[in-house]
């Protein structure tokens, strides 16, 4: 009895291992014509525009609130020379606009309209405890150069009433700007 099992398992191990070499080959050819062939594989796109909407929205959010705090209607003085600022955080944007037709100024602080120079004090003071450092805490006129000056005084009035001693005024250098 031990002759006939030793006798299968010979027999069986040599087909064991011819059917293995089979399956090799064929997995080899089959393999070999997978690759041969043109397959489309489809890739979701879905959530990554999902994303890219996402960062878009944010992106234009950001950019349109620092372009909401100038005032595109103010035409700046000229000036044969000054500083370009570098630093642009800790600022408060005052922008002062002339109505030739009405002689009034239009005061717009940080992007909202004030009708009377004195209540832009306590929208300087909020900023102003909102910033970080007091110190580097400054205030920037942008005022129209037909404004009197009288305006621009009553803008000035409300910034020192406000504490800031870090006074900015905003110019081109451009003398045909309009």
């Amino acid at each position: 009895m031990r002759r006939a099992v030793l006798f299968r398992m010979t027999i069986g191990r040599p087909l064991q291992a011819e059917a293995l070499h089979k399956k090799k080959i064929m997995a080899r050819e089959h393999k070999e014509s997978f690759m041969d062939e043109d397959v489309f594989v489809p890739i979701n796109l879905g959530p990554m525009i999902d994303c890219v909407m996402l960062l878009l929205m944010y992106y234009i959010n950001c950019s349109s609130l620092e372009l909401n705090r100038v005032s595109m209607g103010v035409i700046l003085p000229y000036a044969q020379a000054g500083l370009k600022e570098e630093n642009t955080s800790g600022r408060f944007i005052v922008s002062i606009e002339w109505n030739e037709a009405l002689y009034e100024a239009t005061y717009t602080a940080n992007g909202v309209k004030i009708a009377d120079p004195r209540e832009m004090t306590d929208f300087i003071l909020r900023s102003k405890k909102m910033q970080g450092n007091p110190q580097d805490f400054r205030v920037i006129l942008r005022t129209d150069r037909r404004v009197p000056y009288e305006f621009t005084q009553q803008a000035m009035a409300a910034v020192a009433e406000a504490d800031v001693a870090n006074v900015l005024f905003a110019t081109t250098e451009n003398k045909e700007e309009k």
